[in-house]
């Protein structure tokens, strides 16, 4: 599993959105999910982990945290996403728009963990 400590990271910064992401995953799905993401090379732009709940996606050139989401049990079984938010700060990150975010964020979701995520 993946940890924060893997990884230099700012501060969660305090200007932050709501995103208004919504997503259900299986329990299989979560746990890859909250497993995390380390980079494996420069070309990868992106370190994921989990901690209390809440999933992080940070830039790892800079390790400013751009977008998160928490996850609580659902009653149907696996997971659904109750709270989420992107970086509101612009010398850390310029949103194209909540729509583009959370197109990035299910990319991301397919790309590192192989869960296809509703358009």
């Amino acid at each position: 599993m993946v940890t924060k400590n893997d990884w230099k990271t700012m501060p969660i910064p305090q200007e932050r959105e709501n995103l208004g992401y919504q997503n259900f995953f299986w329990d299989s799905d979560a746990e890859k999910i909250m497993s995390g993401y380390k980079p494996v090379d420069m070309d990868d732009k992106w370190f994921i982990y989990s901690e209390n709940g809440w999933v992080y996606f940070v830039r790892s050139w800079t390790g400013h945290h751009i977008f998160a989401f928490q996850l609580t049990g659902s009653s149907a079984g696996g997971a659904k996403v109750v709270a989420s938010w992107v970086n509101a700060n612009k010398d850390e990150y310029r949103s194209p728009g909540k729509e583009m975010d959370i197109q990035i964020i299910n990319n991301l979701i397919k790309s590192r963990f192989g869960i296809e995520c509703p358009a």
